[in-house]
């Protein structure tokens, strides 16, 4: 049977246990990537002894002496991992847990590997969403094959800016690109504790050994992209990246996605690239050839009609503030 753990009561050794042992493993719910971006998260544990059979980690938030859940930065998809081949009625029960402790979410994503058990639960509050998938185990041949003209033709052209593309284990470049080219698009802002996450989540990565950090950089030694790619249970996550004018100009993200595809061309492994549903941003993923992985975010609010009053009308005066 399903039951509610508090942080404290979490075996976290035999958390990964099963986390690895699952078809829908993932690196977001690992418990020491958890700890960094969802600190004090709970969790729904089914377990058999002392064995965590099925788990769904819980990023836990409070706010008005309101507990709820909120999907954590750097982290697109968390879900339910089973050992076992997660049934509908499983899937379900897990669900009725969550609604039963937590009266709100502002929305949590399931992965992409619970979606077909969630296509049968008939309840209005999951949303199916998608991301980009691009199968690496072809020749390098037949993936650039499938990258569409304009693609091809940006490619071509940043290969001729001889742009030098080189590892790093320097986190500060990427975090300065975003902060200056593009933190000004992001509607509400980013708060400065987004960027102390990602400096955690780094350091973490690294000492795990999964994460490859590359940037562009021009004949004078000038960065002008970056990007963040995390490799785990099969998948290479496109974590983060950013670009100056420059950068974009002459195609680095093109150029350092290229060279991504063509080092794990042949590769049993699959290129998440995070996609958000944002028509700009998954066209100039979709022009790489990836197809679209479906799966669900959970919304809701439940709150009593008084709390909700009091929670909406907080937000309007802080917008005025």
């Amino acid at each position: 049977m399903a039951q509610l753990l508090q942080h404290n009561e979490i075996d976290k050794a035999a958390w990964d246990a099963c986390v690895e042992a699952s078809d829908q493993r993932q690196v977001y719910a690992l418990t020491w990537y958890l700890d960094v971006v969802s600190p004090g998260w709970q969790a729904v544990v089914e377990q058999e002894g002392v064995v965590y059979t099925c788990v769904m980690p819980l990023p836990v938030r409070r706010k008005y002496g309101i507990l709820y859940l909120q999907q954590p930065l750097f982290c697109q998809q968390l879900g339910i991992y089973a050992r076992q081949e997660l049934r509908p009625e499983q899937a379900k029960a897990f669900l009725a847990l969550v609604q039963q402790h937590f009266k709100y979410t502002s929305g949590y994503a399931f992965c992409t590997g619970n979606s077909a058990p969630l296509q049968s639960i008939k309840q209005e509050e999951l949303q199916p969403v998608y991301t980009l998938y691009l199968d690496l185990n072809k020749p390098y041949e037949q993936l650039w094959k499938g990258y569409n003209r304009d693609r091809k033709y940006n490619l071509n052209k940043a290969r001729r800016e001889k742009l030098r593309l080189t590892p790093s284990k320097d986190i500060e470049p990427l975090i300065g690109l975003f902060r200056q080219n593009i933190a000004h698009k992001v509607y509400g802002g980013v708060d400065e504790a987004a960027y102390d996450t990602l400096r955690q989540l780094y350091t973490a990565c690294v000492e795990k050994g999964i994460a490859e950090l590359l940037y562009t950089l021009t004949e004078d030694g000038s960065i002008t992209a970056g990007a963040l790619f995390l490799y785990y249970g099969g998948y290479i996550v496109y974590i983060f990246n950013a670009a100056d004018s420059s950068g974009r100009k002459s195609n680095g993200r093109t150029l350092l996605l290229d060279d991504l595809i063509q080092r794990n061309a042949n590769t049993p492994q699959t290129l998440d690239f995070e996609s958000p549903m944002i028509e700009s941003i998954a066209g100039f993923y979709e022009s790489f050839g990836p197809v679209p992985a479906p799966f669900y975010t959970l919304k809701y609010n439940h709150l009593p009609l008084p709390l909700r009053l009091l929670k909406q009308a907080r937000q309007q005066l802080l917008l005025r503030l």
